[in-house]
């Protein structure tokens, strides 16, 4: 009985690792920017995952108007790149690619 209470105390202790990981990554995954849209606290940091065999970027604005607050080019499958969000406010940004992919960073 006791092993199996370690082991279910476990998988909860991963399955809330992997919940908080989740609110503060971005997987870009078959022409998407999954989630496409994250809420994070002042000051944390967004990670995005390339999931795909191919290139991306994640570039922040909209198509139309970059606003140069971070431009990175994941070069494919495992590449990774992230930056913090030290000020409130909703940042879009964009696939310069693939510009039908957009996603949001909400900052509280």
């Amino acid at each position: 009985m006791r092993l199996r209470g370690v082991a279910i105390g476990w998988a909860i202790a991963v399955a809330a690792a992997t919940a908080a990981d989740a609110a503060t990554g971005v997987n870009v995954q078959l022409f998407q920017f999954r989630p496409g849209a994250i809420a994070v606290k002042s000051g944390e940091r967004v990670t995005w995952t390339n999931q795909d065999d191919i290139e991306h970027t994640v570039t922040a604005g909209v198509p139309a108007e970059p606003d140069g607050r971070f431009d990175f080019t994941l070069d494919g499958k495992g590449t990774t790149a992230s930056t913090a969000f030290p000020t409130p406010g909703t940042y879009t940004y964009f696939c310069r690619r693939h510009q039908h992919m957009r996603g949001e960073v909400k900052v509280n």
